[in-house]
């Protein structure tokens, strides 16, 4: 049996076709229409399964997950908000569902993220898995004692807009001194920008095109993996908040897996060493601090996490219920 999964990202709406195991079939995508987000979803869809009915009967999917990143309501999967795009129709499932009569379910993006990571990818065997999604910003989902924890409305888990330090950087949620405004993609890039005027030597402004507001937090990546200097120090920086962070999750959560996905990800040690070495000076000597480990299941993982959560709500098991305190519901 065969589930959709759709995530839907600031320029293209991605689907894919899963089976029971996790294992990607048929793929399909669409550009997202910033102004209508629910007929991206319906245009990606109407290709993945036209496909899919291409390679016989039983390639139909049963139901249809979405990923958003947005404040998914649960469990009526209403969009209660979403920064970068426009919902025409804030039941996207309900439209979804009249469009190809199959049960449909609305998760965010990041929470269903980590529960594939923890289902099919780095986080497998691990009942307790605290994920980030470390990006253009920092989203986040946890397992709890095996499930999907969302908390009262669905709004839990947005690990990106703890706040770190009282009056910092900007960010995007509109508050001040977020992990999100201090060791995402973005923050990244911000950093860069600062403080390039002083770092002449720094191949970052070839890179960037000899414009300064053209550096990118991937390109101070692609410039720390050449041996960059300033590059390096930047990614330095920024993990060393994003270990300050966690260990205040790992303080909250206890979990015995911590998974970092995303974009942002991709600079490896320069970013991840600097995490574990300030998450072990904050909590090491009096707790067991739990390993990071890079996810393995990629741009792919929102999707297939969605889809497995239809899969489940389809068969009447749910992969997490509003939750009051951390006892499963």
């Amino acid at each position: 049996m065969l589930t959709a999964g759709v995530d839907i990202g600031g320029t293209k709406v991605f689907a894919v076709l899963v089976d029971e195991g996790g294992s990607v079939r048929e793929r399909a995508s669409s550009a997202t229409d910033p102004e209508a987000g629910t007929a991206s979803i319906v245009l990606a869809l109407d290709e993945l399964i036209g496909r899919g009915c291409d390679s016989g009967p039983n390639a139909r999917p049963s139901a249809v997950g979405i990923a958003a990143a947005a404040y998914v309501e649960y469990p009526s999967g209403h969009i209660a908000f979403a920064p970068n795009l426009t919902y025409e129709r804030v039941d996207v499932a309900e439209a979804v569902r009249h469009r190809f009569h199959v049960e449909v379910v609305v998760e965010n993006d990041a929470n269903a993220a980590a529960w594939a990571e923890q289902q099919y990818g780095a986080g497998r065997g691990c009942d307790e898995v605290l994920m980030l999604t470390v990006g253009t910003g920092i989203g986040g989902g946890v397992v709890v004692r095996g499930e999907l924890f969302r908390g009262h409305r669905g709004f839990a888990a947005e690990l990106g807009h703890i706040t770190l330090v009282d009056g910092g950087p900007q960010c995007g949620c509109g508050q001040r001194g977020c992990l999100e405004a201090l060791a995402s993609g973005n923050a990244i890039g911000r950093m860069a920008r600062e403080g390039i005027a002083a770092a002449p030597g720094s191949i970052l402004m070839e890179l960037a095109g000899g414009a300064p507001d053209r550096i990118t937090g991937a390109l101070v990546s692609e410039a720390a993996h050449a041996g960059d200097e300033f590059a390096a120090e930047i990614l330095q920086r920024a993990g060393r908040w994003l270990g300050a962070g966690l260990a205040s999750l790992v303080n909250a959560f206890d979990p015995n897996l911590i998974v970092i996905g995303g974009g942002a990800a991709a600079a490896g040690w320069f970013l991840l060493e600097p995490a574990r070495l300030e998450l072990d000076r904050r909590l090491g000597g009096r707790r067991t601090v739990p390993p990071i480990v890079t996810a393995t299941l990629g741009n792919d993982a929102g999707a297939i996490g969605a889809a497995s959560l239809a899969r489940l709500r389809t068969a009447g098991r749910e992969a997490g219920k509003p939750l009051s305190g951390f006892r499963p519901g």
